[in-house]
């Protein structure tokens, strides 16, 4: 696998954590072998195996696994417990199940709950946000919960949507590249919603195996790119090639991804979705980039989106958004709110 860039909201959020414990992050930094040049660089990335080294070092020079993020600590080595007392398992229902009774023994710690029917299934998230102000812990759990459970099935689980229990966060742009998926904000919960019939799925994993993955987990896991491999993840990269003004059409994807159009129809319909949604919702990612960094007016935003009113797509991105483009710059930029006309 490839290194790939971790970008530093998912490094500087950690690391405050830890400040908050009372511990300095170049003395974190220095002993997972980072050069200090790096902390120091607000624009500085770093690859898997440096965050995966960088993380790993943090929970167990802090003994906490949820690095200062929670409401109590998790102690170094409790993730490997419960992946320990979940590895006999029959299905990943049960593991899920196991994994959740585990966590239960843990006072005020994060859990997780499944509410289950015919078709769907969301993971959800239970924890206490409020210490957690960059939803770093947020973030971690719910692609940790993803990234190990496509791992103890042998395969990646199609994600069919994310919902996060805070407001969009300034990076929130970049939650396309931890999940591939919709997301939404503002939820009860945090949750994870895949295909009911994924719960079923044997355990794939050993003893053996498990001890192979424990020597860098969940340090790599956070690290690792999505794998989730549901129709609706493929066409969101394949969307992500193209310009706004030149997206391949529902007869041009279908080619592109080696299925007939009747079959992407029906497997996107399974998900949950559309091909109009999914392409609405690509130039609504590109809105978010354009508003966050250029300096590009809300109108002239819209016309290169391809919309012909401008109050069609405020009406859109705040459906999606949950906020007007306006109130959007607002958030990333810190300065007045600009008009949406």
């Amino acid at each position: 696998m490839a290194d790939h860039q971790i970008h530093r909201p998912f490094i500087d959020a950690p690391l405050a954590g830890i400040r908050n414990l009372g511990i300095d992050p170049a003395l974190i930094w220095q002993k997972a072998g980072l050069d200090l040049a790096l902390l120091n660089d607000p624009e500085a990335t770093l690859s898997s195996s440096q965050y995966t080294r960088l993380m790993a070092t943090m929970w167990r020079e802090t003994d906490d696994e949820l690095v200062g993020l929670g409401p109590v600590r998790s102690r170094y080595g409790t993730f490997a417990m419960m992946c320990k007392a979940i590895i006999s398992c029959t299905s990943l229902e049960h593991a899920l199940h196991r994994a959740q009774r585990f966590y239960a023994l843990f006072e005020g710690g994060p859990n997780i709950r499944l509410i289950k029917d015919e078709q769907l299934t969301r993971i959800e998230i239970i924890q206490d946000v409020s210490f957690d102000p960059d939803h770093y812990l947020s973030e971690s759990l719910l692609v940790i919960w993803h990234r190990l459970s496509s791992w103890l099935v042998g395969q990646g689980i199609p994600l069919l949507q994310v919902g996060c229990c805070y407001p969009p966060p300034p990076h929130a742009q970049l939650y396309q590249i931890l999940f591939a998926t919709p997301v939404s904000f503002n939820e009860e919960r945090s949750f994870l919603l895949v295909p009911s019939r994924v719960l079923s799925l044997p355990i794939s994993q050993t003893p053996a195996s498990l001890r192979a993955f424990l020597k860098h987990s969940p340090a790599d896991v956070l690290a690792r790119p999505n794998p989730h491999e549901s129709t609706t993840g493929k066409l969101r990269q394949l969307f992500r090639r193209y310009d706004m003004c030149d997206l391949p059409d529902l007869n041009q994807s279908a080619e592109l991804l080696g299925v007939s159009s009747a079959t992407l129809r029906r497997r996107l319909h399974e998900e949950q979705t559309s091909f109009q949604k999914l392409k609405d919702e690509c130039r609504l990612e590109e809105a978010s980039l354009r508003l966050a960094q250029q300096d590009t007016s809300i109108r002239e935003i819209a016309e290169h989106l391809g919309y012909t009113e401008t109050s069609t797509f405020h009406r859109a991105f705040r459906k999606w958004m949950g906020v007007t483009p306006g109130e959007y710059r607002q958030q990333q930029r810190g300065g007045l709110i600009e008009t949406d006309d």
